[in-house]
């Protein structure tokens, strides 16, 4: 496992922050896929934000423990995912709710996971 650091000692407010951050994205869409058009649809780009970053962290994961561990692997996935959810949104296709619901539900989920690691 990684050790935790001092230096990261507030890692766990910014991962809550992120996911506040894809529940009102993902509010945002459903509001536009409800009929309610947003002026700015290239907001949803901010997805390829966490992509590229859980990305570099699978990389850097699987340096320290190799490709064979899950969580390397399950990082890169989680960024893939970010990152075809935010192309497949800044293209305007219609998604219906399953999108927008799948964004708030991994929203909430990371919002969960970093108090729980902070509780841990």
């Amino acid at each position: 496992m990684l050790a935790h650091s001092p230096k990261h000692a507030y890692r766990w407010l910014i991962s809550a922050l992120g996911g506040c951050v894809l529940i009102v994205l993902g509010s945002a869409l459903a509001i536009d896929q409800l009929g309610y058009p947003l002026p700015y649809r290239w907001v949803f780009l901010i997805l390829l934000l966490p992509a590229a970053s859980a990305i570099w962290d699978s990389f850097r994961a699987a340096r320290i423990m190799g490709w064979r561990s899950i969580q390397p692997l399950s990082r890169l996935i989680a960024g893939a995912v970010f990152a075809l959810m935010g192309i497949l949104l800044s293209l305007r296709l219609n998604t219906g709710l399953i999108l927008p619901a799948l964004t708030m539900a991994l929203g909430a989920a990371t919002v969960v996971r970093a108090i729980l690691n902070r509780l841990g």
